[in-house]
Parts: structure tokens; C-alpha cells; sequence
């Protein structure tokens, strides 16, 4: 980076120029605001959302999957009352799984049920 005023190239994240003292130089972007750290951090995406991925990733043991639904409603909600938010994918990921492995089970129990009468 280099200041605008003198065209001194700065070292590390100075807000003032050390040769001019120009102190108009950009900010260093916020930590928030970086697309990769978006993605390996949960910075500004809902709780709900997180926990109803992770629920979806261990709803094929089929005891989570309920509850992947349920953090799956709450984080769409939730994104939706705070547009700031973002994780509405993972929402709907835990969401759909949720939902796939709490039916197979009621349908593995209405066949059997079914089929020993």
C-alpha cells in the first residue's frame, strides 16, 4: 500500500503516512469483510444456522434430524428479522436433511406397520 499524498510505500496497517503524515489513507478492510474469512469463521451468520448444519450433517443417525428442523426454521427466521445475517444455505441444508432422514424412518415404520397386518 502506498500513501496517496507522497506515494511512500507503508509498511504494516498505518492510518498516518510516517514521511508526510498524511492521515486520509485507507482503513485496513474489516476482518468481516473478507470473503474467505466469511467462510472458514461464522462472523455475522446466524447461530441457528450453524447449529442446524451441523445437525444436518449428523441427521443420517436419524436421533438429530428433528432438531434440524427445527434450528432450520428458527435460522431462516432469524435471518430474515436480521438481513445483516447471512447462512441461509446451511439453514436450508440442515433444513432439507432434517427432513429426509426424519421421513425415511416414518416411512420404514408405516410399511412395516402396514405390511405385518
Amino acid at each position: 500500500m502506498f500513501c496517496p499524498k507522497c506515494g511512500n510505500q507503508l509498511a504494516g496497517e498505518f492510518l498516518a503516512c510516517t514521511v508526510c503524515g498524511h492521515r486520509d489513507l485507507p482503513a485496513s478492510p474489516a476482518l468481516s469483510d473478507d470473503p474467505a474469512m466469511r467462510m472458514l469463521m461464522p462472523i455475522g451468520r446466524s447461530i441457528y444456522a450453524i447449529i442446524a448444519g451441523y445437525l444436518g450433517l449428523v441427521s443420517p443417525i436419524f436421533l438429530p434430524a428433528p432438531l434440524a428442523i427445527v434450528f432450520g426454521l428458527l435460522a431462516l427466521r432469524d435471518i430474515k428479522k436480521n438481513p445483516e445475517l447471512v447462512g441461509k444455505g446451511r439453514a436450508i441444508f440442515g433444513l432439507v436433511m432434517g427432513l429426509i432422514f426424519t421421513l425415511i424412518p416414518c416411512a420404514f415404520i408405516l410399511i412395516g406397520l402396514l405390511g405385518s397386518k
